[in-house]
């Protein structure tokens, strides 16, 4: 356990080790020991058998966690035991938890290593294009999608430090999500699984240096399976290594169990050179749309225009559009110009002057930027060239085969069906279904775009499912579904639906007036009662009598401020408490009135007594 004097959520020279203080260890949510670091800020656990645990601080008041940013560490032990699981707190004075990175790290290529890359872009084939999606795409006015949700991924965590390996965190991020889409798993895949096996983990031509998409599908290529980041030292440490330096962490103490087997793993580019700017759009859309994230390569010329970039990474929030396309044209310099691979996982046109591209980048996260995202400009020149080095921006993505043997995930719902247009307050109901490869059993989560979901029971596949969501505000909502299989294995998400619901927000009527009427009378006989009362949202109103002998009667609707009148007769004598209720036409009732009370004598029946008739009952409206 260290005190992090700069800040860089990793122990570096000068750090401080912090004696005395309680690390936790737990299995399953339950306290298993707990142990104290010594002198220098070390602590152990030792003798313990293979299994799944979770270690964790204990923070006293006031101090703030700097490292690991999830908070916790998850580690899976097999066959090998677990190093550097290092708890860092922030100096009080840096409190907040903002993090100043001096230098952000890009890849910069020579002459002969840029040509080798653009080379091996070209000689790449190119991606399936679905002409289904391509035709929806094309017929599409204004839509929203995302992968996000496949991604298993803790903002802080997602930084390369110093480490010029964008390009891995980006691949191994299409990995990721193209394994949470085929096989329904989301998990986090080691960084420092690639970094401390590539090319020997040493050298100039180390994960550090910088890659490129090939890069990656030819390591996995080579190794046959992806590791994941909880096994016994396969979290993240070289975000303190440079390029020429040795990785961290020695290949040989990486535990490789468990781990995802994969079949076979090749790059793919997604066409935007020569096509124009609008076919370059639906391309890259139809591939997020086939369930795979973007591998996203772009170079600026010179320093200059990296100052430009990183002064909007650093000072603009999640919202701001970055628009790259302004150093088009320019020479490209070698030794200021630089690349960088970032995660392209979405889109939004749904403003057709504003379209983006959702960006996720491996400069962990601040303030300004939670979740480690920005947005890229649809409307950029797809053909941007340099001077020198050509090409300016690289699309790419990965096909990747699994062994059949593991359990499918469901294929992407239909869009939920139902209305487009409703109301504030007024339930709304849609339906979806799937098809599980499998024929397992699955259920649905829906998102209302009011960040609230509804989950439905298990259903067959294939077979309908449906929920209701009733929205407190007017506006436009995105609802989506995904589906997840009796064995936990998730969906991608379907397309959206937008949905528009106007209105205010729907204020129940006020407490209507006691019921004004006959206060003595007769058993059998017929009397009339009648109450008033006004909706804020200026909404009919339907009156519910209750007249005390445990029947009820209502009104037809009529509009706000105008009497309900309804009649009983009471068919034994005695003293009955009358009371009303206003309901209005978008299914709000007020609370009862104040109530009114009739005593009634032994008598005879008037022979025209009129009995109340349930004209138009409250609910149907609601």
């Amino acid at each position: 356990m260290f005190q992090d004097l700069d800040g860089d959520r990793s122990f570096s020279p000068g750090d401080i080790g912090l004696p005395g203080r309680t690390v936790l260890l737990r299995q399953n949510g339950s306290e298993l020991s707990r142990t104290t670091t010594d002198e220098h800020g070390r602590y152990i656990f030792g003798d313990l058998s293979p299994g799944k645990y979770e270690l964790e601080q204990d923070l006293l008041s006031g101090e703030r966690q700097s490292a690991p940013g999830g908070g916790f560490y998850m580690v899976t032990l097999t066959d090998k035991p677990a190093f550097h699981l290092d708890f860092g707190l922030f100096l009080k004075s840096n409190a907040t938890g903002a993090i100043q990175i001096k230098q952000y790290p890009l890849m910069h290529p020579t002459a002969e290593e840029a040509r080798k890359w653009t080379d091996a872009y070209n000689a790449t084939p190119q991606a399936y294009l679905s002409p289904v999606l391509a035709a929806e795409i094309k017929a599409e006015k204004g839509a929203s999608y995302s992968l996000l949700n496949l991604l298993q991924y803790t903002p802080a965590e997602r930084d390369q430090g110093s480490c010029g390996n964008c390009w891995a965190w980006a691949g191994t991020g299409v990995m990721e999500i193209d394994y949470a889409h085929q096989m329904g798993v989301k998990d986090r895949f080691s960084l420092q699984f690639l970094d401390s096996n590539y090319n020997g983990g040493c050298g100039a031509s180390g994960a550090c240096c910088g890659g490129w998409l090939e890069d990656v599908a030819d390591f996995y290529s080579s190794t046959g399976k992806a590791v994941p980041w909880s096994n016994a030292n396969a979290h993240y440490q070289d975000a303190d290594s440079g390029c020429g330096g040795c990785s961290a962490v020695s290949a040989s103490s990486i535990s490789t169990t468990p781990s995802y087997p994969i079949t076979s793993i090749v790059a793919r580019t997604v066409p935007t050179h020569g096509v124009g700017k609008e076919a370059a759009i639906s391309n890259i859309k139809n591939v997020l749309q086939q369930g795979k994230a973007i591998w996203f390569g772009y170079f600026l010329p010179n320093g200059d225009s990296w100052s430009n970039f990183i002064s909007f990474w650093s000072t603009q929030g999640e919202s701001a559009i970055w628009k790259p396309g302004f150093a088009c044209g320019g020479q490209y310099d070698y030794q200021s110009g630089g690349g960088h691979a970032v995660l392209c996982v979405g889109y939004d046109d749904t403003d057709p002057n504003d379209r983006y591209w959702i960006m996720l980048n491996s400069w962990g996260n601040s303030a300004l930027r939670p979740n480690g995202l920005f947005y890229v400009d649809m409307d950029m020149n797809y053909d941007c060239r340099y001077g020198g080095l050509g090409y300016a921006f690289y699309w790419m993505t990965l096909d990747i085969r699994y062994p059949e043997s593991e359990n499918r995930q469901p294929d992407m719902p239909e869009m939920p069906d139902g209305p487009i247009k409703g109301y504030v307050n007024k339930d709304a109901c849609y339906t979806s279904s799937t098809t599980d490869k499998d024929g397992d059993q699955v259920k649905f989560l829906f998102d209302w775009g009011d960040k609230s979901t509804s989950e439905t029971g298990f259903v067959s596949s294939s077979e309908k499912a449906s929920a209701s969501h009733r929205w407190q505000r007017s506006g436009t909502y995105r609802v989506g579904v995904i589906a997840k299989d009796s064995k936990g294995a998730e969906s991608p998400s379907s397309k959206l639906l937008a949905v528009s619901i106007s209105g205010t927000p729907n204020s129940a009527p006020k407490k209507p007036t006691a019921p004004a009427g006959t206060k003595n009378g007769y058993a059998g006989r017929s009397y009339t009662y009648a109450s008033y009362s006004s909706d804020p949202n200026r909404d009919q109103i339907c009156y519910t009598f209750d007249w005390g002998d445990g029947s009820t009667s209502q009104t037809s609707y009529a509009n706000s401020g105008l009497r309900g009148r309804s009649s009983h007769a009471w068919s034994r004598p005695g003293s009955y408490r009358i009371r009303v209720m206003a309901t209005d036409s978008r299914g709000a009732s007020s609370s009862w009135s104040e109530a009114t009370t009739i005593t009634l004598s032994a008598g005879r029946s008037s022979s025209n007594a009129s009995f109340a008739k349930k004209t138009c009952p409250c609910q149907e409206r609601s």
